[in-house]
């Protein structure tokens, strides 16, 4: 025994000597095995539904930001990321209204009609509202032409292609309606239309003055039009809620986890996904916080060790975080970037945003216009991860671009992307209802997907950032016409500068072109800083929304006013007057749109939630903003055939107010070319 003893004893001393070196020689696992790996013991599916079972309400969810189920997930989150290795995992809170949904419905006789609602709209009392219903169809002002619903609650038909929530409710709140049922018509278009069961919800966009709103099926919609078509109908509808507002201590969290990098200069690739969610959602973005998670958990798996950290981000309120505002979402991200931690524009490589990931279909990314050639020759190099197509698309005129968290961290100043793919077929018509379920998800696609968005991420943390100055410089010359500048008022001296500030850019972005590939590796530090530096400087400056919230440059909005004020005046100044194209002129100004649908009280209260100095403009500040001007009188003045000299004058009043406003905007953007021309000549 003993002579065993002392053989055995220096053999496991040998091999206990030997066990490091032997495991520091074993290969480890790719980021592409690791992942596969992940998928394959079901990882990111059991993340998924975990928190895909989260919800203020046992049946139909809800993790609205700050309600104790989007804390909640926020919390696992954490844990998730502690488990994986991350370092600096930790929460930090942002002010948020908390609207923590309990239950919703709509009782007539003996039926209960299960509902649901949106974020942001105040609760019904316990006992709920009691009234008669009325059928308004669309709830637009001509709709309650020679109606009485003072006290009554209204039954509306869902449009929201045309018009958000908060008109149908303000409308309704203005002539005396107790409450508003809403559900899907005839002519609802694609919305919350995969089932007739389905429910729908959104951010509201609503106010808290204005009454509550309910959502029912589309099948339950049909019966009660149906019982009121018979006579008289009444009904309770009851919108439960407990209700905390950011005034009184209301906040959800923010979640981060590092993979630290190797370098010291305070730069870092940031990976982003949204934890709250309308009704349980395994989709939106339940999926992109598990696809997140599992990235980070293979990227420690492999052993990578990033020159640059990778910092994963989970932020709260992408869905909705304000009531009393119309820019209510994004307000995560947009607390990030311009309150908790401004100072990381010009630190950020790189923003990937990982939203609607479904693993389906292609891949499709709307990027600021410096990715957009890289993000192209990616998906060339890397079609075999993505052999079902991808798309990318510039930011500027894409619309759903400020649907997204990438766009307030572009406003502020960083280069950064979006993703998206679709979920299995069949899944059309379920975004934001309460059919948002895992069995949509195609989870090998999105492990492809993932090693993609991995590629991107490498790519931003070595050598020279991918950021092609070109694409910027040509993207934005195309939408200066000097012709249609100067037609709309500009002064030929700044139309002038304008040109020769981007001949000027042009020119030494393509110069940097040709020549970065030749930049010595031991410089790239410092090419690196004056990129981001120049980036922050384009982003901020350029990034700008249009009257209906899509991306564009400064000057587009206001020069296109210009042109239909241009337009109007011209047809009522003809003799005679052409009153059809002058009407169809000034539709096409700001928002005058909303204005010929609802009451004029309603369209003035919600153009005052756009001016940027409004309390909670909110991201939308970001976005250089046009003052929109309210022609609505003049419209109304021509349709009446009541117009006079005097209506003319207005409109060139307001017209000469936007001319000099467009001048402004061009005058910054010479500012902004002819501050970073010169900084693109320095990089070497």
């Amino acid at each position: 025994m003993r002579r065993v003893a002392f053989f055995v004893l220096p053999l496991c001393l040998l091999l206990l000597l030997l066990a490091p070196a032997a495991a520091q020689a074993a290969p480890k696992r790719t980021f592409d095995q690791a992942i596969d790996r992940l998928i394959a013991r079901g990882y990111p599916q059991s993340v998924d539904a975990h928190i895909a079972a989260m919800g203020t309400n046992p049946m139909l969810g809800f993790r609205w930001a700050g309600s104790t189920a989007d804390n909640q997930s926020a919390r696992y989150i954490a844990a998730q990321l502690r488990a994986a290795g991350l370092k600096n995992v930790h929460l930090e809170p942002v002010p948020v209204d908390v609207f923590d949904f309990r239950w919703a419905d709509v009782k007539v006789g003996g039926r209960t009609m299960t509902a649901s609602t949106a974020a942001g709209i105040p609760p019904t009392p316990r006992a709920g509202l009691s009234g008669r219903v009325v059928y308004v169809h669309d709830g637009t002002a001509a709709d309650y032409a020679g109606l009485n619903v003072k006290g009554k609650l209204v039954l509306v038909d869902l449009d929201l292609d045309s018009w958000w929530y908060n008109f149908i409710a303000a409308e309704a709140t203005l002539r005396g309606a107790k409450g508003v049922i809403m559900t899907r018509g005839p002519d609802s278009g694609d919305w919350y239309s995969i089932a007739p069961d389905a429910l729908g919800s959104n951010d509201g966009e609503y106010d808290m003055h204005f009454v509550p709103l309910v959502s029912i099926s589309q099948a339950d919609g049909d019966w009660l039009r149906a019982k009121l078509a018979d006579g008289p109908v009444s009904a309770t509808m009851r919108l439960i809620e407990k209700v905390r507002m950011a005034t009184d201590g209301g906040h959800g969290y923010n979640v981060f986890g590092d993979i630290p990098g190797r370098g010291k200069d305070g730069s870092f690739v940031l990976f982003d996904a949204h934890h709250d969610a309308h009704f349980h959602s395994a989709t939106d973005d339940t999926a992109g916080v598990a696809s997140n998670l599992a990235i980070a958990k293979a990227m420690v798996m492999s052993g990578y060790r990033p020159r640059h950290t990778m910092r994963f981000m989970f932020v709260t309120g992408e869905e909705f975080g304000y009531t009393n505002a119309w820019y209510d979402w994004c307000i995560g991200a947009w607390w990030q970037i311009t309150h908790a931690d401004p100072g990381w524009a010009g630190r950020i490589r790189g923003l990937i945003n990982d939203d609607q990931i479904q693993g389906y279909g292609p891949l499709t990314v709307s990027a600021t216009p410096e990715l957009v050639p890289w993000l192209k020759s990616e998906g060339a190099a890397e079609a075999g991860l993505i052999p079902q197509g991808f798309s990318v698309d510039t930011a500027v005129d894409l619309p759903d671009f400020s649907w997204q968290d990438a766009w307030t961290f572009a406003a502020a100043g960083v280069p950064g992307m979006a993703f998206e793919s679709d979920g299995k077929p069949g899944s059309a018509g379920n975004y934001h209802s309460n059919y948002m379920t895992a069995k949509w998800l195609d989870w090998p696609g999105m492990a492809q997907q993932a090693k993609f968005m991995e590629r991107i991420a490498v790519g931003f943390d070595t050598g020279i950032a991918p950021y092609d100055l070109t694409a910027r410089a040509d993207e934005l010359t195309g939408t200066v016409v000097p012709g249609d500048l100067l037609g709309a008022g500009a002064k030929p001296a700044v139309v002038s500068r304008l040109t020769g500030d981007l001949a000027a850019f042009q020119k030494a972005s393509a110069a940097y072109e040709a020549r970065k590939g030749a930049i010595p590796a031991v410089h790239d530090g410092a090419v690196n800083r004056s990129l981001r530096h120049i980036e922050k400087t384009l982003d901020s400056s350029l990034t700008a929304l249009s009257a209906f919230d899509t991306t564009i440059y400064p000057h587009q909005q206001v020069l296109s006013d210009v042109q239909s004020f241009d337009q109007a005046i011209t047809a009522l100044e003809q003799s005679p007057a052409d009153t059809a194209t002058a009407l169809d002129a000034l539709s096409n100004v700001g928002l005058t749109w909303y204005g010929l649908a609802f009451s004029h009280p309603v369209y003035t209260y919600d153009l005052t939630r756009r001016v940027p100095s409004y309390r909670r403009v909110t991201w939308g500040g970001q976005g250089h903003l046009v003052h929109f001007f309210d022609v609505t009188p003049q419209y109304g003045a021509i349709q009446s055939g009541t117009w006079t000299a005097r209506t003319i004058d207005q409109l060139k009043a307001m017209r000469a107010i936007d001319a000099r406003d467009l001048n402004a905007r061009l005058k910054a953007i010479s500012s902004t070319l002819e501050t970073v021309t010169p900084q693109i000549g320095s990089l070497k």
